[in-house]
């Protein structure tokens, strides 16, 4: 295996290093479609439609939505794919069925993708850590939060970027270790139950 790694150039050994550390650390695999999958997604599309309507905290000070924990909780059972595909069916429901009147807008609905495909790709078949859940804690509301729904209101009412963003972004810090250790508490003690495992995902 030495002799075999040596005789690679420098750029094929960064490339390999690349792709092991990415497996290590993120899965694009997901379960088999079936009857129990399909019922599992359902229930967390309908966890997280619930949730989704829950916040603790105040308006005036600080609130946090506990939507977070089922889209955590979608991506570890479902993978990545699935994973986005349950988010944009919440966020479908959310909106039409369940509307309280907000505003309907696609960029918003790609965003939910975007946090169930990040979501099943750093959670799905992985082990619950606390470092895990920080790391993942960090990208979804990053990209998510702060990038795209700061663009989305942005394009929406015509508020500048930098604007929204400085208004913004003080509570996303604030939330991205309430919501890590808050979601790794969850998983870890899902994940103590072998769902997974007895119910083959």
């Amino acid at each position: 295996m030495h002799k075999f790694f040596g005789a690679w150039s420098p750029p094929q050994k960064l490339i390999f290093l690349g792709d092991v550390t990415m497996t290590k650390f993120l899965s694009f695999k997901g379960p088999q479609m079936n009857v129990r999958t399909l019922t599992l997604a359902a229930l967390l599309i309908a966890l997280n439609v619930v949730l989704g309507k829950l916040s603790v905290g105040s308006d005036t000070v600080f609130k946090i939505s506990l939507g977070f924990i089922a889209t955590g909780m979608i991506g570890y059972f479902l993978g990545p794919w699935w994973g986005g595909v349950a988010m944009v069916v919440k966020d479908l429901i959310a909106n039409t069925i369940f509307s309280s009147g907000s505003t309907f807008f696609l960029g918003f609905t790609f965003s939910a993708f975007v946090s169930g495909v990040i979501a099943g790709m750093i959670l799905y078949q992985q082990k619950v850590s606390l470092k895990r859940l920080f790391a993942y804690e960090f990208v979804q509301i990053l990209v998510t939060n702060v990038f795209f729904t700061t663009l989305w209101i942005n394009i929406l009412y015509t508020t500048p970027f930098i604007q929204l963003l400085t208004v913004r972004l003080p509570k996303e810090v604030i939330s991205w270790p309430i919501e890590a250790i808050i979601l790794f508490l969850v998983l870890r003690a899902v994940s103590r139950l072998n769902l997974q495992q007895k119910s083959g995902y």
